[in-house]
């Protein structure tokens, strides 16, 4: 029995080493024999290579703006466990954690010592969440898929709407090498007359996006043909813009990207309330979308010098990165700090940071799927560049070294800038 919120994490912990195993029916046996909660919550499902997390925290800011308790799954995360499973964008607290394991670690030990068996990591934070959220009075949970969509163990839910941002090459050997076969694993979401919203663009992608809605009989929303942006205008404290009906829209998260993860958390919006599911009106949607704010996203935690936190971890991400230094800090030396994982496929990485740094400072964490600071710069092969193993010790020696002027940017991983924030932040 678990006594503490410690005593789950390390559980959870653990089952690391089992890796990526997708498939559904260990979640499926598993919720059947804990009475299916997740089918007592309203949820809404979100995936996408990037921008799920940004389009997550637009949602549950204008919800909660309009009085409605929130659920969030997430994932990874960047300061605590905890904040995986949040209520109205506080995390679940260690008494509830430590609850709701107790209630799934009989089935998860019973299922494990079958041939399905065992549970992923990613698994039991999932039945947890369902757990917590039936257990708790939430008007809706919004449930970020983990990693690409047909197979994910969140693909059990049934969703009022779906949303999946945008197709981009990552995971490649579990989901495709193209972005067709990545499109078509994360098409897996869509439920059988449940609505899509989108903001995908590649006119081949959507093909497959308009195949798969005509074969579920699912209304296809195009978020950015419907409510295309207009009047875009950059500036260091976020973005602003009009959508047909709506001007004047201020994001405080920056970056051009961001305004197509608020134009499909927009769509999704505009669908529940011409549905009449929620009651939401345009102040909500100023408000929230303005207040909406996500740690790790071109996070900007010190001025001058400028030192940003962003989780780039494939080639779509670091090129919205690179694009939106180059916009907000045009004039100044950026320099990178870098810690890629090693399943990534990095090498046209490298070839937009060598487009945008001015030195790029390669290193390495405490993480199974981290590779060592030497091999990505032998990889990356640049003049502009070094290495250094312990990244705490990197830190100061850059922090000693910044001038007013310059532009430190830190990046690589979720799961990397999650430990450097935390080293910077004491």
């Amino acid at each position: 029995m678990f006594r503490s919120g410690k005593e789950v994490i390390e559980w959870v912990s653990e089952q690391l080493r089992f890796g990526i195993r997708p498939g559904l029916e260990r979640m499926q046996v598993a919720l059947e024999r804990l009475d299916n909660p997740h089918l007592k919550i309203q949820t809404i499902h979100i995936a996408g290579t990037n921008g799920k997390g940004s389009t997550v925290t637009y949602l549950r800011s204008v919800l909660q703006d309009a009085g409605y308790q929130v659920g969030t799954f997430t994932s990874p995360y960047i300061e605590t466990f905890n904040e995986r499973i949040s209520l109205n964008g506080i995390p679940i607290s260690d008494d509830d954690l430590a609850w709701c394991a107790n209630v799934i670690k009989p089935v998860v030990e019973e299922i494990n010592k079958t041939n399905i068996g065992p549970f992923t990591e990613f698994e039991i934070i999932t039945l947890i969440s369902f757990i917590y959220f039936k257990h708790h009075q939430v008007d809706v949970v919004l449930y970020e898929v983990g990693l690409g969509g047909r197979f994910d163990a969140t693909n059990v839910i049934s969703p009022i709407v779906c949303g999946i941002t945008n197709i981009g090459h990552d995971h490649e050997a579990i989901l495709g090498d193209t972005l067709v076969k990545i499109a078509h694993e994360k098409l897996g979401i869509v439920k059988q007359g449940i609505p899509l919203v989108t903001t995908e663009e590649n006119l081949e992608v959507l093909t497959e996006f308009k195949i798969i809605a005509s074969e579920k009989k699912s209304q296809l929303i195009e978020a950015l043909e419907v409510y295309k942006p207009a009047n875009i205008h950059l500036t260091p404290e976020g973005v602003k813009f009009d959508w047909p009906q709506l001007k004047d829209v201020e994001l405080t998260m920056k970056g051009a990207h961001q305004i197509k993860n608020a134009t499909l958390a927009y769509a999704i919006l505009q669908y529940l309330k011409q549905k009449r599911i929620f009651n939401i009106s345009d102040v909500n949607i100023y408000r929230g979308m303005k207040q909406a704010f996500w740690k790790g996203r071109f996070e900007v935690i010190h001025e001058q010098p400028a030192i940003i936190l962003d989780g780039a971890h494939n080639l779509e991400g670091m090129t919205q990165l690179c694009e939106t230094l180059k916009n907000l800090y045009p004039t100044n030396r950026r320099l990178f700090m870098v810690s890629i994982l090693k399943d990534k496929d990095y090498t046209q990485m490298f070839d937009v940071l060598d487009e945008t740094a001015d030195h790029v400072y390669f290193t390495t964490f405490d993480f199974p799927r981290a590779q060592s600071a030497k091999e990505q710069y032998e990889v990356f092969n640049r003049p502009h560049s070094s290495y250094e193993e312990d990244f705490h010790e990197l830190i100061d020696y850059l922090l000693g070294e910044l001038e007013d002027e310059d532009c430190l940017v830190i990046t690589g991983s979720l799961y990397f800038i999650s430990d450097v924030r935390k080293s910077l932040m004491k």
